[in-house]
């Protein structure tokens, strides 16, 4: 692994949707464009590879990027740390970028902004937050750290909350003053921007 400051980005689009009917977010139309394109275009200039993780629709994500990540035993269902654990043995850079992928307003400042504070502290885990609460799918880690300690938090876990994996390891919080930038697409009707 490199001692490098290096971005793996890993796009979270595996969930079921409830909310929207069951329908495969990332695919999701906002300003004309798929959801799931829109946050590629955002990691790939920040990042030296990319991943998404994905259950359904593999050949479509696979049209995006070098590797989909599916899932695996036992920590399918669970949410996005079963995403983070599926990708952990194709992690070879300093730090993962964890974003979802129904944030289309999310812009390259902010990202940059969580980037420049993971730099300063890169032991840590960085995640936004706005006026409105925490954002912990907007994140950076370790590799090294995510590697040490996720597989045995999850084999302990009765809870899989990301925020309490987070605590694991070291967090810190990065404001973001634009609100409206982190608010995710939950429904249909707010794919209209």
């Amino acid at each position: 692994m490199s001692n490098k400051f290096e971005i793996t980005a890993l796009v979270l689009a595996g969930g079921a949707a409830q909310r929207m009917g069951g329908v495969d977010k990332g695919w999701q139309l906002y300003a004309g464009q798929p959801l799931i394109e829109r946050m590629m275009a955002l990691v790939k200039p920040f990042s030296v590879q990319q991943f998404i993780s994905a259950n359904r629709n593999l050949e479509r994500y696979q049209t995006l990027v070098d590797d989909v990540i599916t899932d695996v035993a036992p920590w399918q269902g669970i949410g996005p740390l079963g995403g983070l654990y599926a990708v952990l043995d194709k992690l070879n850079t300093s730090h993962l970028l964890v974003v979802p992928c129904d944030t289309p307003r999310f812009s390259d400042a902010a990202l940059q902004h969580l980037l420049e504070n993971a730099q300063q502290a890169p032991e840590m885990v960085h995640f936004m937050e706005t006026v409105s609460g925490p954002q912990p799918l907007h994140a950076v880690l370790p590799v090294a750290a995510l590697k040490q300690n996720l597989p045995e938090f999850l084999a302990q876990a009765e809870y899989y909350g990301v925020m309490s994996f987070y605590k694991q390891i070291g967090r810190r919080a990065v404001h973001w003053h634009r609100d409206e930038e982190l608010v995710n697409i939950n429904y249909l009707d707010q794919l209209e921007p």
